[in-house]
């Protein structure tokens, strides 16, 4: 089946194969969703587009999100509202352009004049109110690419967490798939991006790969937090940390889950790993340390390079002080917040979820 005249669809593969790749302007993609709760399914799918062809550069990748209406109409309330699905795509570091309100059913007329060569979604089918195809018209044009749907979190799955916690597993899904999943983001961000383990750094190991992938002379700033429930507000607190000394490298630590339970009296809504991805898909992010205290040891810090905090929790009486900066954080999305909007309209989010096969 053809796209042009110098593209091919490889249906086994999925992707695009180019014929000839001199002289061509870089391909114009469109993804459109919801992204509600944007966790790192959606995440994977914007990383997967940028691969769909081969022997070209990356393409440019344009986000149509849906209102509240839309979603309202077609699927039932959302858990995240517009603005914050919003700001929370314009932070992923693989989206060039968001472009808001799109209908539900994907037309050509929304992104006329952006020269949209394919429009990409999962391999799980879309329809609206009415039982149609959303993407059909583009299905019929040649101009449609799927990707495979990343198994393991929905929208529905994190509702479901916060509906009926007691019933949730503890168990962190698939660790292992996870962690695969975790190389593969840092694969696809464009410069070297560290992810250390605070407990193999205990024993020394890892101490050398911020210093070594620190552009030379940039600072290496850090900022830790659980990055729960992780929403524009998150990403938002991450882009004024990265703004503080223009040519510093943020590196983001992220709590344990049992840190994070002592301290709210309840297990995150998300699991390390699940957090750790929301962290390596935002832009203003250059590395991350699993696992570290709640304030982490200034010694620790020396020994990785780290010469400035954000909003530092430590006590710690150093010998060589880091440089500490407060930022003003702005109102993060938590578990209580999210509960109690669920809680508000608990009949119309129990229909969605009944409608995905969710048992109450």
């Amino acid at each position: 089946m053809y796209a042009s005249s110098n593209t091919f669809i490889d249906i086994s593969l999925g992707r695009i194969a180019s014929q000839d790749s001199a002289d061509k302007r870089l391909s114009n993609f469109r993804l459109d969703g919801c992204f509600d709760g944007f966790h790192y399914a959606h995440a994977n799918a914007i990383r997967q587009a940028l691969f769909l062809i081969e022997n070209e550069p990356r393409p440019r990748i344009f986000a149509g999100i849906h209102a509240d209406k839309e979603i309202l109409k077609n699927k039932g309330p959302p858990l995240f509202d517009q603005t914050e699905r919003y700001a929370l795509i314009r932070g992923c570091r693989w989206i060039d352009e968001v472009v808001e309100d799109v209908p539900y059913v994907t037309r050509f007329d929304v992104t006329r004049g952006k020269n949209i060569d394919f429009v990409v979604h999962g391999d799980d089918i879309v329809l609206d109110a009415e039982g149609n195809d959303c993407y059909a018209a583009y299905k019929a044009a040649g101009k449609y690419l799927e990707c495979k749907r990343t198994e393991g979190i929905s929208t529905t799955s994190l509702i479901q967490r916060l509906l009926l916690p007691e019933t949730t597993s503890t168990e962190e899904p698939e660790q292992g798939k996870l962690r695969e999943l975790l190389d593969l983001f840092v694969a696809a961000v464009p410069y070297p991006y560290a992810v250390l383990d605070y407990g193999n750094l205990l024993c020394g190991n890892g101490v050398e790969d911020i210093r070594t992938k620190r552009p030379a002379g940039k600072t290496i700033k850090y900022i830790g937090g659980s990055w729960d429930c992780f929403g524009a507000g998150h990403v938002e607190l991450l882009r004024r940390a990265k703004e503080i000394e223009e040519n510093g490298v943020l590196i983001v630590g992220l709590w344990t889950d049992q840190d994070i339970q002592v301290q709210t009296g309840a297990r995150p809504l998300l699991t390390l790993l699940e957090r750790a991805l929301a962290i390596t898909q935002c832009k203003y992010t250059d590395g991350i340390i699993l696992s570290v205290p709640m304030a982490l040891p200034e010694p620790v810090a020396h020994a990785i390079g780290i010469e400035l905090v954000v909003n530092s929790t430590s006590s710690d009486a150093a010998e060589k002080p880091l440089k500490n900066v407060s930022v003003a954080v702005p109102q993060l999305q938590d578990i209580p917040g999210l509960r109690k909007k669920l809680m508000s309209q608990r009949k119309l989010y129990e229909e969605r979820q009944m409608r995905k096969g969710m048992k109450f």
